[in-house]
C-alpha cells in the first residue's frame, strides 16, 4: 500500500478499490446511479478508482466512465443472476440462490486478492459488508489497505430474517477500519449489532437542480409520480389503492417507472380496482424519460414500507431527486426516509401501509399549491446543502484518510473528519 501521506487528510491522490454487488453494466444502465456518481466524483478529484463487482450472466470485465470494472465469475452464465435487477436480498428466499452465495464469496475473494496484489490499493471501500466483508478482508490481508465498510440497510434486514447472517455481519463491521452509513437509521442498526460507531454520509443527488418555473397547466389532470424498483418494500400497492379516493376528488394520473417481481401483481390490482385509465406502468426508463417524468409531475410519492422480510428504505433516492426538480413529496416515515423528508418542512410524512393517509396528504398538496411551493423551496435548499456531492465526497475522502492514518498508527489531528454530517 502507498504510505507516503505526509499528514492525515492531506489531499493526495489515492488508489481506491470499490467493492459492490451491483454496478451499471453499460452506459444506459440505471442501477445504483448514486454509486456510479460517487466513483465519478472521486475520479474527478484525481483518485484512481477500480470497481470490483460480480458478473451478471457471464458479463466480462469492462470500462465505464473511464473506470475499470472487474467482473468476477462465480457460476455458469445461466446461473449468474444473484445480483442486479431485483437485487440479492429479494432473491435469497430461493435456497438455490442462497447456495450461490458460497461461490460468490469464494470467487469474489480470489478476484479481490489478485487485484490487491497487482494494484497495491491505498483503501478498500466495501459496500454492503454482508457478504462483501469477507471479500474486502481478503484484499486487505494480501494488500494491507484499510477497509471502509459502507452499510445501506439491506444487510440488517437480511440479518433479521436469517440469524446465521448476524455473526458474519457483526464480524465484518468489527473488522472494518472505518464504517460509513447512508442514514441515521442504518447507523443505529450498526451500533445495536456491533457496538461500532459509524459516519453518516448520505448519497448526493444524481439530478441537477432545476428551479420550477410554475408553467401554466394545459390540463386539469394532476400527475402523481413514483420511481423505483417494483419490490414489496417500495409499498406501491398502497399508492395504487390511494388513487381510488383521490379520483373521487379530482382527475389524476399515477405514473410508475421501474420494474421488479411485484409488477404483475400491481398491474393486476390496478385492473381489479378499475384504474387502468389512471395508472400507467412505464417499466425501466432512460435518464431523459425519467427527467421528463419528474418535471411533469405535480407530486412525487415514496410509499415505502417495512416488508415481510423486515427490509425497508435505507435512505430514499427518489425524494432527493424530486427535491432537485422542485417537486413536493409525500413519503412514508420508515427507515432512513425521515433523514430526507422532514415532516412539514421539506415534505409530508405518513404512516406506512396507509392508502388513506397517502391519499389525504397527496390531496393536501394538490389542493394547496402555495403550501406545496413553500415545502419545495425548503426542500431544494436542504437538498443542495445536505446532499451536495462536493460535501459528500469531502466526507468520504476524510474517512478514507482517517482509515489510512489509523491503520498506519499515525496520530489523528482531526477527531471528526465527516463532521458536516454526523457520527453515530
Amino acid at each position: 500500500m502507498n504510505s507516503d501521506l505526509t499528514a492525515p487528510f492531506a489531499r493526495k491522490s489515492l488508489k481506491i478499490c470499490v467493492i459492490g454487488s451491483t454496478y451499471p453494466r453499460h452506459e444506459g444502465d440505471y442501477a445504483v446511479p448514486w454509486l456510479r456518481e460517487s466513483v465519478r466524483r472521486l475520479m474527478q478529484r484525481g483518485h484512481s478508482v477500480t470497481v470490483l463487482a460480480p458478473a451478471y450472466r457471464g458479463q466480462a470485465s469492462h470500462t465505464l466512465d473511464g473506470v475499470p470494472v472487474h467482473r468476477f465469475r462465480y457460476a455458469p452464465k445461466a446461473w449468474e443472476s444473484l445480483t442486479h435487477e431485483q437485487g440479492a436480498p429479494n432473491k435469497l428466499g430461493n435456497p438455490f440462490m442462497q447456495l450461490l452465495g458460497i461461490p460468490y464469496v469464494a470467487f469474489g475473494a480470489l478476484a479481490a486478492v489478485r487485484l490487491a496484489l497487482r494494484e497495491q490499493f491505498d483503501v478498500i471501500h466495501s459496500h454492503w459488508p454482508f457478504p462483501h466483508g469477507a471479500i474486502a478482508a481478503a484484499a486487505r490481508k494480501f494488500g494491507d489497505a484499510p477497509v471502509v465498510a459502507n452499510c445501506h440497510g439491506a444487510e440488517f434486514a437480511l440479518a433479521r430474517r436469517k440469524q446465521w447472517i448476524r455473526p458474519l455481519l457483526k464480524a465484518a463491521l468489527v473488522g472494518a477500519d472505518q464504517i460509513i452509513c447512508n442514514s441515521s437509521s442504518t447507523a443505529r442498526d450498526v451500533k445495536d449489532l456491533s457496538g461500532c460507531e459509524s459516519f453518516v454520509i448520505p448519497y448526493g443527488t444524481t439530478v441537477e437542480a432545476k428551479a420550477s418555473a410554475d408553467p401554466a397547466k394545459t390540463s386539469d389532470v394532476s400527475r402523481i409520480l413514483f420511481t423505483g424498483r417494483l419490490i414489496q418494500r417500495k409499498g406501491v400497492e398502497y399508492l395504487i389503492r390511494a388513487m381510488v379516493p383521490i379520483l373521487l376528488r379530482r382527475k389524476a394520473v399515477l405514473t410508475i417507472t421501474g420494474d421488479g417481481d411485484q409488477r404483475a401483481g400491481l398491474e393486476k390490482l390496478t385492473g381489479e380496482l378499475g384504474l387502468n385509465d389512471s395508472v400507467q406502468f412505464l417499466g425501466f426508463v432512460d435518464n431523459a424519460t425519467l427527467d421528463r417524468a419528474y418535471s411533469e409531475c405535480d407530486v412525487y410519492v415514496n410509499p415505502s414500507i417495512i416488508d415481510d422480510r423486515g427490509d425497508t428504505e435505507g435512505l430514499g433516492v427518489g425524494p432527493i431527486e424530486a427535491f432537485a426538480h422542485s417537486k413536493p413529496v409525500v413519503a412514508s416515515a420508515v427507515g432512513g426516509i425521515p433523514d430526507v423528508v422532514k415532516h412539514r418542512e421539506t415534505g409530508l410524512l405518513v404512516p406506512e401501509k396507509s392508502a388513506e393517509r397517502l391519499a389525504e396528504s397527496i390531496l393536501e398538496l394538490l389542493d394547496n399549491p402555495e403550501y406545496a411551493r413553500e415545502l419545495t423551496t425548503n426542500a431544494l435548499v436542504y437538498s443542495q446543502t445536505h446532499f451536495d456531492w462536493d460535501r459528500v465526497t469531502d466526507a468520504i475522502e476524510d474517512v478514507y484518510r482517517l482509515a489510512i492514518a489509523t491503520r498506519n498508527g499515525r496520530p489523528v489531528r482531526s477527531a471528526n473528519p465527516a463532521a458536516q454530517f454526523a457520527k453515530v
